[in-house]
C-alpha cells in the first residue's frame, strides 16, 4: 500500500472517530436522540441523499443562528426546536 495514501486514511479515520465521540459525549443525556440519528443517517444510501441533508443541516444552522442572534457553536444541537426541525427534515428526506 502506498504509505502517504496510508497515512491520510489513518489521519482521516481519527478525525471520524474523534467527531462521533464527540458527538456522543455531547448528547450523552440523549440517547434516544442519538440512536435515531445514527439509525436515519445509515438510511442515507447514495451520495446525492448525503449531499442533501448536508444542505438541510447548513441551511438550519443558518436560520437557528440568525433568528438567535447566538455566536456560532454547538449549543443549538441541544436546542428542542433544532431536534424537531431535524427530524422532519430528514423524515422528508427519506420518507419517514
Amino acid at each position: 500500500m502506498n504509505r502517504p495514501n496510508s497515512t491520510s486514511f489513518e489521519s482521516l479515520r481519527e478525525l471520524i472517530y474523534s467527531e462521533v465521540a464527540s458527538l456522543i459525549s455531547q448528547n450523552e443525556q440523549r440517547p434516544h436522540y442519538l440512536v435515531e440519528l445514527f439509525r436515519r443517517l445509515q438510511r442515507l444510501t447514495t451520495d446525492d441523499q448525503r449531499q442533501q441533508v448536508l444542505a438541510v443541516f447548513e441551511e438550519l444552522v443558518a436560520d437557528y443562528l440568525t433568528d438567535s442572534d447566538e455566536q456560532p457553536t454547538n449549543t443549538w444541537l441541544h436546542h428542542a426546536a433544532f431536534q424537531r426541525c431535524v427530524s422532519y427534515s430528514f423524515c422528508s428526506l427519506l420518507q419517514c
